[in-house]
């Protein structure tokens, strides 16, 4: 997508479309009231028929009738000024340029000064220029997804073209209109994978794609095969890929920056990558068992992060970790009672084999220790309690390090990603206990179920820093209710996030 700022008087906009957003029972912005004026007063008539009430995120197309240079504006609402996050603007973005991408191809956006102020009061990091000029390019790629791939006949649209008003012109805002349509194309690549079914994204179709990233962006690849895995002790991971007949796969991508070495810190993310995920001899109900696809959620987004950090090129050494494989319920597949060792050395007891996710990600945080990690990020669809917890428009977080999670709430800032944290108190350190062996996957008790899932991935940091991220509700939805709000779909979540992480760490601007 082509995309540039401009300082034009914004009647003069000859696209097919241009985005007006605008606040519930608040005045137009003077860009707003330009538009308004040349259509003598049509927007305010409207408002004050109340057809037009600016409750988010509200959607009305007004034909010009050749009045103003522009084709159509398509009246945009922000709900109340003082509820609008990056998040939020995103969404409403995002959604416009899905609804109209079919007749409008050139898109101008007016990046009105109440827009500028309300994203700033919400959060200062998000509302600078610079970040919502690289936000409102996100959301316009990421408008452009869709989930037609597979049909014989695609769904038509897309916007090629993109002008921003409003924001003002020069260097720093022309990196971060660049920067934002580089992020969300790469989640608009979690997505696509995300959307993949297993039959045709299998852990050797997403290691290829991990090969692919490597050789564009100028990442170090390794990658693990079954019998190197089994050299290593993996033997949690392995557990989970015993009932499959797909082999297991290990990929890790590294970073590395030019100049001269300073800072000595290696930051790993780690993503859980079960491309089906059946349950196991624990098998799930059918109910929502489709879904599943996209357990692999985790592992495309630090995937899709190691390629826009390689673009990126922060200052801090990087190493993407993802675990790959599926969980099926084959003649060979581990069974309840079951007990494995990890590469820590550390033996567990498999009282469930659909908690699998926190398996693989337990020697794959090994893994990334041995491989020189000083701090560690996991992020995974783990658990069902998350989605419970928080719902689909955040992601649950839990950690050991204070100074990490903040740096994660300021590049979810950044990013437009809402991260909520969790406590992780000593009690539920009993959700750990087993007869015969060091611990068991699951909890014997119900509440807190999240929780306990980090309790058991805490085992396997080697007491590093450390941050785990249950996306499990943020990263895939399909509620029709929800869909009103929050775009339906893969969402490719922590991308971007993940993306901003480096540059937090070193105080780096990201722009």
């Amino acid at each position: 997508m082509q995309a540039r700022l401009t300082d034009r008087d914004p009647l003069q906009l000859d696209s097919d479309l241009v985005l007006v957003p605008f606040f519930r029972e608040r005045p137009l912005g003077p860009l707003a009231s330009a538009f308004d004026a040349a259509l003598e007063g049509a927007i305010s008539r409207m408002q004050g028929e109340r057809e037009l009430l600016g409750d988010f995120p509200e959607r009305t197309v007004l034909p010009t009738l050749g009045r103003i240079a522009a084709h159509r504006l398509l009246l945009l609402g922000l709900g109340r000024p003082e509820q609008l996050d990056g998040y939020r603007l995103r969404n409403a973005v995002h959604l416009a340029v899905r609804d109209s991408r079919r007749f409008a191809s050139r898109v101008g956006v007016l990046l009105d000064r109440p827009l500028l102020e309300a994203v700033a009061a919400a959060e200062p990091l998000a509302g600078t220029p610079e970040a919502v000029v690289r936000a409102v390019a996100e959301a316009v790629v990421m408008g452009n997804h869709h989930l037609g791939q597979l049909k014989s006949q695609d769904e038509p649209g897309e916007v090629t073209e993109l002008e921003l008003v409003g924001a003002g012109a020069g260097p720093e805002l022309a990196r971060a209109l660049e920067q934002g349509v580089a992020l969300g194309e790469a989640t608009n690549r979690a997505r696509w994978l995300q959307w993949q079914p297993g039959n045709r994204l299998t852990p050797t179709d997403l290691a290829a794609e991990a090969e692919r990233i490597a050789a564009r962006d100028g990442l170090e690849l390794e990658l693990l095969e079954r019998a190197e895995m089994e050299r290593l002790g993996m033997g949690a991971l392995l557990a989970v890929a015993r009932g499959s007949h797909e082999p297991p796969k290990l990929v890790s991508l590294r970073y590395r920056p030019e100049g001269p070495a300073g800072d000595e810190r290696v930051l790993a993310l780690v993503g859980k990558g079960i491309t089906f995920d059946t349950g196991g001899i624990s098998l799930k109900p059918n109910a929502g068992m489709v879904q599943m696809k996209a357990d692999m959620s985790g592992a495309a987004a630090v995937l899709e992060a190691a390629s826009l950090i390689g673009q990126l090129r922060p200052g801090l050494q990087v190493l993407a970790v993802a675990a790959l494989t599926e969980n099926m319920p084959g003649g060979g597949a581990t069974k309840p009672g079951d007990v494995v060792r990890a590469m820590n050395g550390k033996s567990i007891e498999i009282n469930n084999t659909d908690a699998e996710g926190r398996l693989v990600l337990a020697d794959a945080l090994g893994f990334a220790a041995s491989r020189g990690a000083t701090h560690l990020v996991d992020v995974a669809t783990l658990t069902g309690s998350a989605v419970t917890a928080v719902g689909y428009p955040v992601s649950a977080a839990m950690g050991t390090s204070p100074e990490l999670m903040e740096w994660l709430r300021r590049a979810g800032a950044l990013a437009g990603e809402r991260i909520w944290p969790f406590p992780l108190y000593p009690e539920y350190d009993l959700a750990l206990r087993s007869d015969i062996a060091d611990m068991r996957n699951t909890s014997g008790t119900t509440p807190a179920g999240a929780i306990n899932a980090a309790v058991f991935l805490r085992q396997f940091t080697s007491e590093l820093p450390w941050a785990h991220l249950d996306i499990a509700g943020s990263a895939y939805h399909v509620d029709s209710e929800w869909a009103r709000l929050v775009p339906r779909g893969p969402s490719g979540v922590m991308a971007r996030t993940l993306a901003h992480l480096p540059s937090e760490m070193t105080g780096e601007r990201p722009s």
